[in-house]
């Protein structure tokens, strides 16, 4: 018996792996080993340690800067091996060094300081300040004007490209370049020029005289719509004349800012970023990292050959704080080096790798470029992660291609779920790969500034189109479509699933290709219809413009959506050897709605009669109505469950109504719902019309109003406690975990009208 209890606790053993420590404040008087009592100082040195399955390397709390290779790391799937922060410790991974002028003081020129620094840094920041690189048009980080579009300089109608000369010639709409008069010759330009592809070039040649300049045209054959393109200059010293603006000098390493009005310069603390990857990942699966927060840095994982790849790798619960950031201080207008993780070897699979990726509960912010990259073959999921203020340029693209997005993906069967887009630049949300479920999303304010042309909260191109199921999200408050499915004769994408999906105050939803399902969505209030005659919000088009190469979504099905406008699109016919759009009456000829089997649909109807509180979040169907007898629209009547998209928090979040609503629906206000806390199926919810009392209520308190267990978020406000017009409500709900902890919600009010 002792024998085999003996060889037992040896099979565990050699299973479990080893853990190690890294805390980088505590003193050790002899050799670190990563134990306990002489934990190492360095992540890396850990890291180098790592091998198979159930190695850890827990880290203490602290601000770490250094290089961090893991390589050769064999996990399991019920022992992956582990970087984590220790317990509930958040350690820092800050790509930033201090700043500090070599001669001990900077120099001044009025606003300006200026001095030689001894690093060379591509990212610069004051405080809790990111500094905007010298540009102009003048714009800001700060005040999130970077984002738009406005505050670019349009481009004039002769802009043209010399593709045998490999030459651009950017003409300056109006006089303002050349009323600058400054030589913009090497200044950097950031060019939206390819409509859903924006440029970096070097300014080749500018005379202060002129209106116009050149540069090196490499990004491939396309007609510029000058109408629609925009650029800005930045990375010169003469640009540099507003607070919050820098400059960087790589050859002489002088650093030249204005800081930020109100800034104490003998106590301010200043940061340069140095470090594109903390962590680079090579030939390792079945590990995970987690609890880790990255300020001005990030990771890269790539497969180096068919035989060393990354695969089955988790990162949950990271935050990453201004991840990626271009070089273009430097004079480099190559791509950025975003977070990037690849199971991809030369843009293939690897022999015996799936390629599968799982990103959970992270937090995106303050990206130069895409938020995040993956590239695999084989289920990743994408889950509860949030990407606010991500990409302000879009430069993302070398050459005239498909465009990029906040999430892409390069790879297949693979579950987005459950994240939170907010205010982020690029015209695409997620574009996702081959067979993709998409669920429970929550995208707002996609490319909110227009800074780039074309794109979608949810944009699907040809390929990845067969099987992609599209439900249950909500995508709200955009100059762009909600969801688009790219393509037109002869290559159009098919057998796509839009199902029971939100979408208002963007373009609309536009399904290109044949074959596709649109079901029981709501589609309203799209830009189009406001802005030009016979636009749609649901767009199920015959044929795709002036385009009449073959006729699409033949075969499509359009069943149970409602939509203040939708048709088949503009109608256009041959003529000689022209192509023109039809008018009827002096108006602009439309289709109908486009498929084999469209029915059921709730056209041009006022939508607030059909749903209960639209403007308020609230689109379950009004009782007896049309939506609600014919089933018509994503909601049904449930006295448990709303479903509401986006990431759960650690407490319960997204209220319904929304906090500060101050014109809600009093006579269909009989209940509240809410987004569950992570992990929490069980909440208390409290009710009524005075501020301190709902803030400090218990479950003795008379606005105690119940408990939603099993996962419910609906609970029906008491009939003593019954909503009417004119008055002010205050709510709070608690998120129960076990039986002994109970995070505390926030108070939450709205104003019924």
């Amino acid at each position: 018996m002792k024998g085999l209890l003996l060889t037992s606790i040896l099979l565990h053993l050699g299973t479990s792996g080893t853990v190690r420590y890294v805390d980088q404040n505590k003193d050790v008087p002899g050799r670190r080993d990563g134990s306990w009592a002489a934990p190492y100082e360095r992540i890396s040195d850990c890291a180098k340690q790592l091998s198979g399955p159930g190695d850890e390397c827990q880290i203490r709390a602290g601000v770490y800067h250094e290089d961090i290779v893991v390589s050769g790391v064999r996990g399991d799937k019920e022992n992956p091996a582990v970087i984590a922060g220790y317990k509930n410790e958040r350690p820092v991974i800050d790509g930033t060094v201090e700043i500090k002028p070599v001669e001990g003081k900077w120099e001044t020129a009025g606003e300006k300081y200026y001095g030689e620094i001894g690093h060379t840094i591509w990212q610069f920041f004051i405080g809790d300040t990111m500094m905007t690189n010298a540009r102009w048009p003048n714009a800001k980080w700060s005040d999130q004007t970077v984002f738009d579009g406005d505050k670019w300089a349009g481009v004039g109608d002769n802009t043209h490209i010399d593709l045998a000369n490999e030459e651009g010639t950017i003409e300056n709409r109006g006089s303002d370049l050349q009323d600058l008069n400054i030589d913009m010759t090497d200044a950097i330009a950031v060019m939206n020029i390819g409509k859903w592809n924006t440029f970096v070039a070097k300014v080749k040649h500018h005379d202060p005289e002129n209106n116009f300049f050149t540069y090196h045209h490499t990004f491939g054959d396309f007609e510029i719509e000058t109408g629609l393109s925009r650029y800005f200059l930045e990375d010169k010293r003469e640009l540099l004349d507003v607070a919050e603006e820098w400059h960087f000098n790589k050859g002489s390493k002088v650093l030249s800012f204005i800081p930020p009005e109100g800034t104490d310069m003998s106590s301010a603390k200043l940061r340069g970023k140095v470090q594109t990857y903390a962590i680079t990942i090579t030939d390792s699966q079945n590990l995970l990292i987690k609890n880790l927060d990255f300020f001005a840095t990030t990771i890269k994982a790539s497969s180096s050959s068919k035989v060393e790849y990354v695969d089955k790798i988790t990162f949950d619960s990271l935050n990453f704080m201004y991840p990626s950031y271009s070089k273009r201080m430097l004079g480099d207008i190559g791509l950025i080096e975003w977070t990037d993780i690849s199971g991809k070897f030369k843009g293939k699979k690897p022999e015996g790798c799936c390629g599968s990726f799982h990103f959970v509960n992270n937090y995106f912010y303050g990206s130069d470029g895409l938020a995040l990259a993956y590239h695999g073959d084989q289920g990743s999921v994408v889950e509860n992660n949030f990407f606010k203020h991500n990409d302000w340029t879009s430069a993302n693209m070398i050459k005239y291609e498909g465009g990029m997005a906040t999430i892409y993906s390069d790879s297949a069967n693979d579950l987005i779920t459950r994240n939170t887009l907010v205010d982020n630049g690029n015209g695409c949300g997620i574009r996702p790969g081959r067979t993709t479920n998409i669920t429970l999303n929550h995208i707002t304010g996609q490319c909110f500034g227009f800074q780039q042309n074309d794109g979608a909260g949810i944009q699907v191109t040809v390929k990845p189109q067969k099987d992609v199921r599209i439900e249950n999200n909500w995508v709200m408050d955009s100059p762009k479509y909600g969801i688009r499915f790219d393509g037109e004769p002869p290559k159009t994408g098919e057998h796509g699933n839009v199902v029971r999906n939100v979408v208002m105050k963007t373009n609309g939803v536009n399904l290109k290709g044949d074959y596709h399902k649109a079901m029981n969505n709501f589609v309203v209030e799209s830009d189009r219809t406001n802005s030009k005659e016979g636009k749609c919000s649901l767009c199920m088009w015959k044929t795709v413009r002036r385009n009449l190469l073959g006729v699409i979504n033949q075969h499509s099905t359009v069943i149970n959506n409602i939509a203040d406008v939708a048709n088949g699109g503009y109608v256009f016919e041959r003529q000689g050897d022209k192509i023109i759009q039809v008018k009827i009456d002096g108006k602009l000829a439309l289709w109908p709605l486009q498929g084999s089997t469209v029915k059921n649909n709730l056209v041009g109807l006022d939508y607030r009669d059909l749903v209960m509180d639209p403007d308020n979040m609230d689109f379950r169907p009004v009782r007896k109505s049309a939506a609600d007898k014919n089933k018509v629209g994503p909601y049904e009547k449930s006295a448990r469950f709303y479903w509401i998209p986006g990431r759960q928090e650690d407490r319960a979040s997204s209220p319904v109504p929304p906090n500060e609503a101050g014109s809600v629906v009093a006579a269909r206000r009989r209940h509240v719902m809410w987004l569950n806390a992570y992990k929490s199926n069980t909440h208390l919810v409290y009710f009524g019309t005075k501020k301190k009392s709902v803030q400090q209520a218990t479950t003795s308190s008379s606005e105690y109003i119940g408990e939603a267990k099993g996962g419910a978020n609906i609970k029906q406000i008491p009939a003593n406690k019954k909503v009417t017009p004119g008055n002010t409500y205050y709510w709070r709900v608690d998120a129960r975990f076990g039986e002994d902890r109970i995070v505390k919600g926030d108070v939450w009010k709205f104003t019924t009208a």
